[in-house]
């Protein structure tokens, strides 16, 4: 099980790198309020290419990483705040470069702040390492061409995990991000609609257990999750890969902000 829980995080903290995930301008702050005892900063836009939309050459993730003190062996525990979306898709990349013992911790911030547990305000400073990473394999991503080849096949099933309104075309950015609007707004022909918020605690954010779900999957087709950006749909990938063993899941990580801006590719709305 690749997820941790704060009592046991707590109990072993010295056994751990601790990260939280920052995202945006307020990150930062939200780390400098307080953190996990013992976490480093790391900013999600150190997982990305400095000039296009994808994930940075390993050169970067090793220079980032080893400027937070981690080695490619230790054990690492991710959070964040924002649902703990951002841990999630940081897990799901370094997966993807090889990092072999990483862990998120179930409920990130909100879990970990609802159970009262010890905080601590100062930043801290990491002794650089040296971080070796491996080429990654994107064996758990997919990219348009892909499902666009696949769309209308009977073993093949999209998920998109969008709340709701942004299922229908009602909206096309979640709340949270109202100023990224996508030039449409509905979703992939075929998708069926699982909000993402239905696998974790409205309170605590920690992932429900697989029992007090009812999913309508098939284990015999190939599952592909996504959202507006891939973070959300890291967060269900996650569950359905490790809570439900899924064995093909599949993230789409260009998502809507992708598929709702280009031209010329299949548009559904409605529920």
């Amino acid at each position: 099980m690749m997820l941790i829980s704060p009592d046991r995080l707590l109990a072993n903290l010295k056994d751990y790198k601790i990260v939280e995930i920052t995202y945006g301008s307020f990150g930062l702050d939200s780390y400098l309020e307080w953190h996990v005892p013992g976490a480093v900063p790391l900013s999600w836009s150190s997982f990305l290419h400095p000039l296009k939309r994808d994930f940075g050459p390993k050169e970067r993730l090793e220079a980032k990483l080893g400027d937070a003190g981690i080695t490619e062996n230790d054990a690492v525990v991710l959070y964040s705040d924002l649902n703990n979306r951002y841990a999630f898709y940081a897990f799901w990349v370094m997966r993807a470069f090889g990092h072999k013992e990483v862990y998120v911790l179930n409920g990130g911030k909100s879990s970990w702040e609802f159970r009262e547990l010890p905080k601590e305000k100062d930043k801290r400073e990491p002794i650089p390492r040296k971080y070796e990473a491996n080429e990654p394999n994107w064996k758990d991503r997919i990219f348009v061409w892909e499902i666009l080849s696949k769309l209308g096949s009977d073993q093949f099933q999209l998920i998109d995990v969008r709340y709701r309104e942004e299922f229908e075309g009602k909206v096309s950015t979640p709340p949270e991000h109202p100023n990224e609007e996508a030039q449409n707004s509905g979703h992939i022909p075929g998708a069926i609609n699982i909000p993402w918020n239905n696998f974790f605690d409205k309170l605590t954010e920690e992932l429900v257990p697989p029992d007090s779900l009812k999913l309508d999957l098939h284990s015999d087709k190939e599952v592909v999750v996504y959202c507006r950006t891939g973070a959300r749909a890291s967060l269900v990938w996650f569950y359905l890969k490790f809570l439900l063993n899924v064995e093909k899941v599949r993230l789409y990580d260009g998502s809507w902000s992708e598929w709702g801006n280009m031209v010329g590719v299949p548009i559904e709305r409605g529920f």
